[in-house]
């Protein structure tokens, strides 16, 4: 019985430990984008790096992680960072079409 809890704490913990999921291969091109959508797109991606730059570091995730399964904490770890990566790229990305389609994003 006690395996049983301590196995089901175990995997809660790693499905509440991953991190935050970004792909930009599914967006929608900035150049077909109206300014509505760009500032949900702005807003999306600042919200899910936000989300990751929580969750990297010391956090209780990653300490979690590498109290039960060291690897996982480098593995999350790593994914956090490609997040933030993807999600500063598209970020960059909408600043620099905004003022060309005479759009203003708001944080």
């Amino acid at each position: 019985m006690k395996k049983m809890i301590l196995l089901a704490a175990t995997f809660s913990l790693m499905l509440s430990a991953c991190a935050p999921k970004y792909s930009t291969a599914t967006l929608k091109p900035v150049s077909e984008m109206s300014c509505a959508e760009m500032q949900e797109d702005f807003s999306k991606a600042l919200a899910v790096r936000a989300e990751a730059e929580k969750k990297k570091g010391f956090s209780k995730e990653n300490v979690a992680w590498a109290i039960f399964f060291f690897p996982g904490a480098v593995v999350n770890e790593l994914d956090n960072r490609e997040v933030i990566d993807k999600a500063d790229a598209r970020i960059a990305e909408l600043r620099k079409a905004a003022p060309a389609k005479g759009c203003e994003l708001k944080m």
